[in-house]
């Protein structure tokens, strides 16, 4: 039986779907168990420790959070875009 705005009646808000942003339970345990592994570890150390013995992995890591970082922190004169030039020059300047 469906109501006045087509749907079906007793169905609420089933097949909507987490709002965006919201995590998975499984995900959230997990990265509250990563938080705490981390924090047991002493967490700068650890990550100076696999910066020198896994550098390719730490800079993968690494290369994941500065994007986003950079982005919220970075703009150009009077708080606008960042302007880019590029120069490129081919053969000899003779």
């Amino acid at each position: 039986m469906e109501n006045k705005i087509g749907q079906i009646k007793g169905v609420g808000n089933r097949g909507r779907g987490r709002p965006k942003g919201a995590q998975n339970k499984n995900t959230a345990a997990v990265k509250d168990m990563l938080m705490n592994a981390l924090e047991q570890l002493n967490g700068s150390d650890y990550f100076l420790e696999q910066a020198r013995e896994n550098p390719a992995a730490f800079m993968s890591l690494v290369g994941k959070l500065i994007p986003t970082e950079v982005k919220n922190q970075l703009t150009g004169a009077d708080n606008g875009p960042i302007q880019h030039a590029i120069k490129v020059k081919f053969g000899d300047d003779s």
